[in-house]
């Protein structure tokens, strides 16, 4: 908070005026309307503290699924980053703008739009994977321990449940650094489906064991394909983004400050 401070004066004489840090007329002291002000600044500059309890669930022991997402470009579906938009020679050299890419894991308690609630959000960042050549193919098991292996399921949301198996929707989509998009997926499973169970994967919760799993009719395989019918969808989705460059602060050269503002080398 910055102070100006200005000097009045009456009749050559200089006169002291006291204002108030709001525009109100209230029974609070200086103290606190002072502390009132920082309140609300914080709130204002600051996004809002949301701790969380969270009780980490692991997949499922014996049990092994695959992910498999396919990107669709020039009227294929191929599981390839080349079909989400970037060159071999970016894969191969894991070029910035794909390792920023990430995808994501949005849980929802329905897969009804209308009246669900998003529960909580997990990220994959890793995304290459050199046994499968660089593919978006991940394997989900006690052996590979990538960062779908973990849920971070809210306590609350488990205090409110009666029974040990809880049904939840996975929603899967990608974030594409390259062009600051995100591409949604549905499930493969339900391609002939109209209704939103399409955008969905089956996900359930054991409370008993903190376990979980896809609930799947492909076994093993999970297949995730881009969805890319519905432009104004995709366009609304692209439009909730906000994009920022992550820039690096570069320091200057030397260890002996000089007078002019310059670093210099002894």
């Amino acid at each position: 908070m910055s102070i100006i401070k200005k000097n009045i004066k009456f009749n050559n004489n200089d006169v002291n005026l006291n204002f108030s840090l709001d525009s109100s007329i209230s029974f609070t002291g200086y103290q606190q309307e002072i502390n009132s002000l920082i309140v609300n600044s914080e709130q204002e500059l600051i996004n809002p503290i949301n701790d969380v309890e969270v009780r980490r669930f692991t997949y499922e022991p014996n049990t092994s699924h695959i992910l498999w997402f396919w990107f669709h470009a020039n009227n294929l579906d191929l599981d390839s980053f080349i079909n989400a938009g970037f060159t071999a020679n970016e894969i191969a050299s894991k070029n910035i703008k794909l390792l920023n890419s990430f995808f994501i894991l949005d849980f929802y308690d329905t897969y009804d739009t209308y009246t669900q609630s998003k529960i909580f959000t997990t990220y994959l960042t890793k995304i290459l994977v050199l046994d499968e050549v660089n593919h978006p193919i991940y394997n989900i098991n006690a052996n590979t321990v990538n960062q779908f292996y973990y849920l971070y399921i809210p306590q609350s949301y488990i205090d409110i449940q009666q029974n040990q198996y809880i049904t939840g929707y996975g929603k899967f989509s990608f974030y594409n650094a390259k062009n600051g998009n995100i591409q949604q997926f549905y499930n493969n499973n339900y391609e002939a489906t109209t209704t939103p169970l399409k955008n969905y994967f089956k996900i359930i919760l054991n409370l008993n064991t903190k376990t979980w799993r896809f609930d799947t009719l492909s076994l093993p395989y999970i297949n995730a394909f881009e969805a890319y019918s519905s432009s104004a969808y995709i366009n609304r989705v692209n439009n909730t983004v906000s994009n920022f460059n992550s820039k690096k602060q570069n320091y200057p050269v030397g260890n002996t400050f000089n007078s002019n503002g310059t670093y210099t080398a002894e």
